[in-house]
């Protein structure tokens, strides 16, 4: 049974063939923990203030935004009586009145100035004008149809224009309006 094992004698005088190296040494596992767990812990308490930061900027717009808007409710101008986009339509400017413009000069001799606010020229005798019932402004028909076609309302003191059936007796161009034109009384 001796035989079953061969051993080789061991000669102490023998130098190896290739020098052995020591095991590279393990990095100690507590260290790695540490720093693993710092690595962590600095990118977790980035996120956190990166979404702290986003979150307090969003809510101070929406602050902002809120209060802006209830300050301009607060402060807002009552409305006109027309919005820009509400004009009259072409076909409504043929209902409304119209009449030629005699100009009689007073018994003074003065002659009377008038000018219209939208073209600012003034009137002539023999111009086609309209006279706004609401307000009782002149202007020229021609200059009044493109403001009313963008504004249905006076150029000067916004009052509407009503096309309404109650209005229409009172609107520009009545006879008695018109026995004024030709008296020279605006």
């Amino acid at each position: 049974m001796a035989s079953q094992y061969h051993h080789q004698p061991h000669n102490q005088n023998q130098t190896p063939t290739s020098p052995t190296r020591p095991p590279p040494s393990k990095p100690n596992a507590r260290v790695l923990s540490l720093l693993l767990k710092v690595i962590i812990m600095t990118l977790l308490t980035s996120l956190f203030f990166l979404f702290l930061g986003l979150a307090s900027a969003t809510l101070l717009l929406l602050h902002l935004c809120v209060s802006s808007h209830r300050q301009r409710q607060r402060h807002r101008l009552p409305p006109l009586p027309s919005t820009p986009s509400s004009g009259l339509l072409p076909g409504d400017l043929d209902i409304l009145p119209h009449f030629r413009l005699k100009l009689l000069n007073p018994t003074n001799g003065a002659v009377q100035e008038e000018e219209c606010v939208v073209c600012l020229d003034i009137f002539r005798d023999g111009q086609c004008c309209r006279k706004l019932a609401a307000c009782g402004h002149m202007f020229h028909k021609r200059c009044v149809d493109s403001w009313l076609v963008k504004v249905a309302a006076c150029p000067i003191c916004r009052a509407r224009v009503q096309l309404d059936a109650e209005a229409k007796g009172s609107m520009v161009g009545s006879e008695e309006d018109e026995d004024k034109q030709l008296r020279g009384v605006w």
